[in-house]
């Protein structure tokens, strides 16, 4: 696939004009993570650059109809374009410093998924910044792979998720330990919204805040009740500051089984995200596409339009 998109950029560089046609009427929805600034060294394949992210919401908007998540659940659609639902997250705080105004400055609307977490972050993102930095990191990348008997970050991040709750707190915890020397520098990765933070992304009319679970845990890990923890907390959480999208929920990781669907679907969850392509099999099922920052804008473009990467 590489090659393919290798070749399409020289087709690009050599002026030949960009063809998006067809599923003209359907809806897109993809998905963001983080943003960073242009001069921040990538740490992770999930962060785009303020100067990218702008870029390309630019030609989404130039190219296709952005739909926010109102016009989404009311079906109010473009018949005449593909329709693209622009989701974020996690909750990063960088969606507001950073997302938020070039959103504000193209008049694009956008949907975060957030977790009920403040000010303890994310394991992966920490584990993201260890693995840039091992030599400021100390023993923190040794012990966690020894504990999980794997030698390989990649190997370490495919097995946190589907370890028992206790186990990934406690993981998250050891991970909290890197030096604050480090964990200062590197903010912007990891830093989650506060609820001041929500309260201030409540107010912009072209954000909707919406259900990420509590913990940002693989559902297919949890029990009928832990399930319905997670998911409790951020309602409350969104309740608490007006938003009335608690029962719109994207699942962690993407992760889910037929079983998490019909137990959310008992919980009242009346829209859940997944992660991936094809079709669903439930009115209230809807999968997205997570964007690729070592892409090319307009070869991301033709991966929109064609609702796959391949």
């Amino acid at each position: 696939m590489r090659l393919k998109w290798t070749l399409l950029s020289v087709v690009d560089l050599l002026g030949f004009p960009l063809k998006l046609k067809g599923r003209e009427g359907e809806v897109q929805i993809i998905c963001f993570h983080g943003i960073c600034a242009d001069t921040d060294a990538f740490i992770n394949g999930r962060f785009y650059h303020v100067s990218a992210f702008r870029n390309l919401l630019s030609e989404i908007q130039q190219h296709f109809h952005i739909i926010s998540l109102d016009d989404f659940s009311a079906n109010r659609l473009n018949p005449d374009k593909l329709n693209v639902l622009i989701t974020f997250d996690d909750g990063y705080r960088n969606n507001l410093t950073l997302a938020l105004p070039v959103i504000e400055e193209l008049r694009i609307p956008i949907t975060v998924f957030v977790t009920g977490r403040t000010d303890f972050p994310l394991w992966a993102d920490l584990l993201d910044v260890a693995a840039a930095h091992p030599a400021e990191s100390g023993t923190v990348l040794n012990e966690l792979r020894a504990y999980a008997q794997v030698k390989t970050v990649r190997e370490l991040k495919a097995w946190i998720p589907l370890q028992p709750q206790e186990v990934v707190m406690e993981i998250n915890r050891k991970l909290n330990e890197l030096p604050h020397t480090l964990l200062d520098k590197t903010r912007v990765f990891w830093e989650l919204l506060s609820n001041d933070d929500l309260l201030v992304l409540q107010t912009k009319s072209l954000v909707s805040l919406a259900n990420h679970g509590a913990n940002h845990l693989s559902f297919v890990t949890l029990s009928d009740v832990g399930m319905a923890k997670e998911i409790e907390e951020v309602q409350i959480r969104l309740t608490n500051i007006g938003s009335n999208y608690g029962s719109v929920f994207a699942y962690p990781y993407g992760q889910h089984t037929p079983a998490t669907i019909a137990q959310l679907a008992e919980l009242g969850i009346t829209q859940q995200y997944l992660a991936g392509s094809g079709i669903t099999d439930k009115p209230y099922l809807f999968q997205r596409m997570t964007v690729n920052p070592f892409i090319s804008v307009k070869n991301m473009l033709r991966i929109i339009q064609k609702g796959r990467f391949y």
